[in-house]
C-alpha cells in the first residue's frame, strides 16, 4: 500500500507508522492517515488480535476521557462503529 506521500507504508516499520500517524493528527489529511491506521489494524490483525485486543493496546495508558476520542480516529479503520468501540473500550457517550 502506498500513501500519497509516495511511502510504501507496507515497508514500514510499526514505529513508523504511529509516528506517521501521531505527526498527522488533527491535520486536513484524514484519508492519508486513515490509511496508516487500516495498516497497523491489518498488521495486528495478522497476528490473530481480536478488536478487543486492539482497542485494548490503543487506549493504554490512557485516561477515560481520553478513550472517546480515540472511537472518533480509530473505529473507521478498525471497520466498527463509534458505538462498537466505546463498548469495548469501556467508554460511555458523552
Amino acid at each position: 500500500m502506498s500513501s500519497s506521500w509516495g511511502i510504501d507504508l507496507k515497508s514500514c516499520s510499526p514505529e513508523t507508522l504511529f509516528d506517521l500517524a501521531n505527526q498527522l493528527k488533527g491535520s486536513d489529511d484524514k484519508t492519508q492517515l486513515l490509511s496508516i491506521q487500516k495498516e497497523i489494524i491489518e498488521r495486528v490483525r495478522g497476528m490473530g488480535a481480536s478488536n478487543q485486543v486492539i482497542v485494548d493496546l490503543l487506549i493504554r495508558n490512557m485516561w477515560k476521557g481520553e478513550r472517546a476520542a480515540l472511537a472518533e480516529d480509530w473505529s473507521e479503520a478498525m471497520g466498527i462503529s463509534e458505538l462498537e468501540f466505546r463498548k469495548l473500550a469501556n467508554v460511555r457517550k458523552s
